[in-house]
């Protein structure tokens, strides 16, 4: 029996690197960098807003801590923070409230403050992390 000698088979890359590159070409070329801020949704205030809202003092801000809660910087307990927004969620029911959480508190403790808010009727809530 006598065997075949193999043949040698090769495969031009020449032309597959020249498809190769064209393609990069073209998609570096289409290619199109992606604006973030089109994707949020920002409400911007009515231009003769701003003279209404001057008179207004800037916002409330409660910071949760574990197992305590400030009110503009002031440790305080639950109960007179939810008499103080009862009284500021009669007087002026859009004043915005920053809820800031620190990371050593529970997420039952932020429920607690959001829940004080609810009650209150305070709906212009904002939630950010503390560092």
């Amino acid at each position: 029996m006598k065997r075949k000698k193999a043949e040698n088979l090769s495969v031009q890359m020449s032309s597959m690197i020249d498809i190769v590159f064209l393609l990069l070409i073209y998609f570096i070329v289409t290619a199109r960098e992606e604006i973030t801020e089109a994707h949020l949704s920002v409400n911007l205030p009515a231009p003769g807003a701003a003279k209404a809202t001057e008179n207004k003092p800037k916002m409330l801000e409660i910071e949760v801590h574990q197992g305590q809660y400030r009110l503009n910087g002031a440790p305080l307990e639950t109960d007179v923070i939810e008499s103080m927004l009862m009284g500021l969620g009669r007087t002026d029911p859009s004043m915005t409230v920053m809820v800031k959480v620190a990371f050593d508190a529970y997420a039952s403790e932020l429920v607690t403050a959001l829940d004080l808010c609810d009650k209150a009727g305070l709906t212009n809530l904002n939630v950010v992390s503390l560092r």
